[in-house]
């Protein structure tokens, strides 16, 4: 049931914006709006609920219970009175471009709420945490490895990574003995230190203090919505560098494959529990911000049937100087949205058969 209810939710409002930004902007512009629904109808409107009627706008009630659509006159034929097709240039693009806007908007909003609730940091520091090995260095030769957590030096306890560094300068040429905690094991590791190229004691690791509780951190307003517009930045670029982070191999694939809307009600009830857990906003709010700046960046890609494709439609008319046939178009979009939806389908499939690994919101920062 929580997973269910937070997949209504998640969705509905992200699109319910989405789908608001369109209806703001066509409505400024002087393109005719139709109907603005809440919810998705069903074949031949079964069910859809008329609220009401202002203007020239019809206001429906919808029975698949998230997000909502805008129905604008003319989106293909230029011919229709106000319609959007027969506007401008730069209106189309304005007015297609809005939902887009909106979600990075909306993903910037919930970013600063979150920085102004408590962003989560660390607040405590134990022992030392290896960051990285040298290459042919004693510590890759017995075997230490970069996430081993230092706890015990020749039975000293490790308070910090400067402890480690003193103690192991004393041992040059001498065996010494670590005790770490890897993936939930104690080992024991012994290795010898010698000399690298500044004549200093070293086992050849690069170590930073183990982080053992993290607290929440809030800031004021204004610093809140500067850190919110850079994080809404920051994602938006590393979603257009994820396929150049899995090329070189530094992404698993897995970790990169998009989700549907089972995959997205999967991360939404991880996110609601550990929030209900915790008492933290973080979890749910982050997760919110992140599905809207990606919800953005996904519907301005130039593929047919989105709002990125018709764009696309857009920008080609104005370098070719004429308007592409709109039966045509059409055409490629009615395809590209068939493609769509088969693409979704095998998402689902993906997502429904491998489940999305659990992501620890709470500690995501």
């Amino acid at each position: 049931m929580l997973t269910v209810i937070s997949f209504v939710v998640v969705l509905s409002l992200l699109v319910f914006v989405h789908e608001l930004g369109h209806f703001v902007v066509a409505k400024r512009a002087g393109v005719k709006v139709e109907e603005f629904g809440f919810g998705y109808p069903l074949p031949n409107g079964l069910l859809t609920v008329t609220l009401f009627k202002r203007g020239e706008t019809v206001y429906t009630l919808n029975p698949i219970p998230f997000g909502g659509f805008v129905r604008m006159a003319g989106e293909e034929n230029p011919n229709a009175e106000r319609g959007l097709a027969g506007k401008g240039k730069l209106t189309r693009i304005g007015v297609l471009s809005a939902g887009s806007v909106m979600n990075i908007l909306l993903g910037i909003f919930f970013f600063t709420l979150c920085f102004m609730l408590g962003w989560p940091e660390p607040i405590e520091f134990d022992n030392a945490i290896i960051e990285s090995v040298v290459s042919g260095s004693p510590a890759e030769q017995a075997g230490l490895k970069a996430g081993d957590i230092v706890i015990w030096a020749d039975g000293e306890y490790i308070d910090d990574p400067d402890e480690l560094v003193a103690h192991t300068r004393t041992k040059l040429n001498q065996e010494m003995v670590l005790v770490i905690k890897r993936g939930g094991k104690i080992l024991e590791i012994r290795v010898t230190p010698r000399l690298d190229s500044e004549g200093i004691s070293r086992i050849g690791v690069a170590i930073i203090p183990a982080v053992t509780k993290i607290g929440l951190r809030t800031y004021p307003v204004g610093e809140a919505l500067l850190r919110g517009v850079e994080r809404t930045i920051g994602v938006i670029a590393f979603t257009f560098y994820i396929p150049v982070l899995v090329i070189r191999g530094l992404l698993p694939v897995e970790m990169a494959r998009p989700i549907g809307p089972a995959g997205i009600a999967q991360l939404a009830s991880q996110a609601v529990q550990q929030s209900v857990e915790t008492g933290w906003w973080f979890p749910i709010l982050n997760l919110m911000a992140l599905l809207s700046a990606g919800l953005a960046v996904a519907n301005l890609l130039p593929l047919p049937g989105l709002d990125g494709g018709r764009i696309f439609f857009v920008i080609v008319e104005a370098i070719r100087g004429k308007r592409i046939d709109p039966e045509k178009e059409g055409a490629v979009h009615l395809i590209g949205l068939a493609l769509l939806v088969t693409l979704m389908i095998f998402i689902t499939y993906q997502d429904l058969t491998m489940p999305i690994y659990t992501v620890d919101w709470a500690s995501l920062f």
